[in-house]
């Protein structure tokens, strides 16, 4: 039979997988609007973006195998989100 600690210590580790993995980095941008809400901007990692809010940018990811297109305002596929330079372009319009 399995200790009681043993089974809190996996339910613990698998809940920070879970939801410390969703938080995300917010702060002041000087890129984002004062006055606009839910504007985003490219991140320099193209699997990510900032939500702008206010003045404030915050993180977020793309879906998986997705990057954002910093023309369009989406996540897209890395081919025509024409983020990463060493993937071709075949860019959407």
């Amino acid at each position: 039979m399995k200790s009681p600690l043993a089974f809190l210590l996996v339910l613990l580790v698998t809940l920070i997988g879970l939801f410390g993995s969703a938080q995300t980095a917010c702060g002041p941008n000087p890129r984002c609007p004062s006055d606009a809400s839910n504007y985003l901007l490219p991140h320099p990692d193209c699997t990510q973006y900032y939500v702008c809010n206010q003045g404030t940018a915050c993180e977020q990811s793309c879906p998986p195998g997705q990057h954002f297109n910093s023309y369009h305002r989406q996540c897209e596929a890395p081919e025509t989100a024409c983020c990463d330079i060493f993937i071709p372009c075949n860019p959407t319009e």
